[in-house]
């Protein structure tokens, strides 16, 4: 949640007085003298009220949703732990969780791409760029949001899927959250600093490159509304023929498009968040364990001598079964995080009658 978001919601209680077009200064003053004409100036009459009765998700629903989207980040935050990394760039970074038993456990491993797998795929980032133009609406917008590409593709919307919204929020915040703090471990450089001929169409965002944030996002997103809204056996892993993984790939590679992200980087992204929508899954007690992976980014691509590191949805559900540079390394039973639980319930609900 930003600055300015966490400001916005603390105010909400005017919100009211800006809807009927008045100043909050003038709405003030007119409480202000309504009081002072109604209250006698005797003692106060006091009633303690009742000890809340409502469950943890209809609490969730009554207060501000930024704010609601802190505590459940909280909770979501708190078994969740990086490998410390020196002030040197990292070539290998591990999050882990704390399991039901309260030990950690591996859940992701990554290991960074070299210089020259980087140098290579710089060629390929110029490659995208003819396709620019072609990709300007969407790269443009992707750079405020993601979810409205989602709700094209499901009935979503805060007032019909008032929890999703807040699940999808917590989700993607989430992702951010833990790929900034990985991105400052392995500080790998933009493609723009390997060749001035990339020269990004955007400007390119501060932060180091490795993992994508947008690519973490998307198929975070992906993965939490394939978990809520799907009951087959693969829910939860990418797949070609589901429209929600092919949407996460194709922002994912609009990044590669624009200039500012290597085929790569998408690559680290995908599985981090895919790993941490199954995890958001886990806490929510709607699965009894979260796998647990490892990527190696250096043998990212085709596997052939000399082969294409691009990036793109087939060949990360191929590298999903190859056990070559992706690998399923075991399991982490969590245990359920109680506001995170309440929310999950909430978001099927709202998923069950969105007809109504």
């Amino acid at each position: 949640m930003s600055l300015e978001n966490a400001h916005n919601a603390h105010n909400a209680h005017n919100a009211h007085a800006a809807a009927g077009g008045m100043s909050t200064s003038a709405l003030s003053l007119a409480l202000i003298q309504a009081r002072d004409g109604i209250v006698t100036g005797a003692a106060l009459t006091t009633a303690a009220p009742a000890p809340p009765a409502l469950p943890l998700a209809d609490r969730l629903r009554r207060i501000e949703p930024d704010f609601a989207v802190a505590a459940l980040l909280s909770e979501a935050g708190e078994a969740l732990v990086l490998t410390p990394v020196a002030d040197a760039a990292s070539a290998r970074q591990t999050l882990s969780a704390r399991t039901a038993c309260g030990s950690p456990a591996d859940l992701l491993v990554l290991d960074a791409p070299t210089d020259a797998d980087l140098a290579a795929e710089a060629q390929l980032v110029a490659g995208y760029a003819d396709l620019r133009a072609e990709r300007l609406a969407e790269i443009d917008v992707q750079c405020v949001g993601l979810m409205p590409f989602f709700q094209t593709i499901l009935p979503l919307g805060p007032s019909w899927t008032p929890a999703i919204a807040i699940l999808t929020q917590v989700a993607a915040d989430l992702a951010t959250a833990v790929v900034q703090r990985i991105k400052l471990g392995f500080a790998l450089p933009r493609p723009h600093l390997f060749s001035p001929e990339v020269q990004p169409m955007i400007a390119c965002p501060a932060h180091n490159t490795f993992p994508s944030g947008h690519a973490t996002q998307a198929f975070a997103l992906a993965t939490v509304l394939d978990l809520l809204t799907g009951d087959g056996p693969d829910s939860g892993t990418p797949r070609e023929d589901s429209q929600l993984y092919r949407m996460a790939a194709r922002i994912a590679v609009n990044r590669t498009v624009a200039g500012v992200h290597y085929p790569v980087d998408s690559a680290g992204g995908a599985v981090l968040g895919v790993t941490l929508g199954r995890w958001l899954a886990a806490r929510a007690g709607v699965r009894g364990d979260c796998p647990a992976l490892a990527l190696d980014c250096t043998a990212w691509g085709d596997g052939a001598p000399g082969g294409s590191r691009d990036f793109h949805l087939p060949r990360l559900v191929e590298a999903w079964g190859q056990d070559r540079c992706l690998r399923l390394t075991g399991t982490v039973e969590t245990g359920t995080a109680p506001l995170i639980a309440a929310l999950w319930a909430a978001a099927a609900r709202d998923w069950g009658q969105r007809w109504s």
